[in-house]
């Protein structure tokens, strides 16, 4: 009798762990004046950051992928920090050495004009080149 109670104790807690819980629409389909994504404060916090991260380092190709995502996750929580409520965050960061070449970066997004919004920075230094992009979209 005991070893049964038992089974039905865990077999409660999976059907508690396994339910999923649904939320109801907010219908907020723009985001108020002070929730926008503000792209002038982003930009001269990633710039800080990439100043601070990448002063005086050399382009490495076995570091450049780890220090890219790193780069990317930081980047991210500054920009949570400075405030983008019900925004998607998507941050893409470049690295590559400088050999005397010229880089050209575009993106190309399919957004709402009035409510998505994005950021973009750089670094440079003798030895390497960073571009940060951080493309911010309203999540309704």
């Amino acid at each position: 009798e005991a070893a049964s109670s038992q089974g039905e104790k865990m077999d409660d807690e999976s059907a508690q762990q396994n339910q999923i819980q649904v939320l109801e629409n907010t219908y907020i389909m723009k985001p108020q004046e002070h929730e926008k994504f503000r792209a002038n404060e982003v930009i001269k916090a990633v710039k800080a950051l990439l100043d601070e991260r990448l002063k005086g380092k050399r382009y490495d190709s076995n570091e450049s992928a780890q220090l890219s995502k790193e780069l990317c996750t930081e980047i991210k929580e500054k920009v949570k920090e400075i405030g983008a409520p019900r925004h998607k965050l998507v941050v893409q960061v470049t690295i590559g050495e400088v050999q005397g070449q010229g880089v050209r970066i575009a993106s190309r997004c399919l957004w709402d004009v009035e409510t998505d919004n994005h950021a973009s920075a750089y670094y440079t230094n003798p030895y390497l080149y960073c571009v940060a992009m951080v493309f911010a979209c309203y999540y309704e």
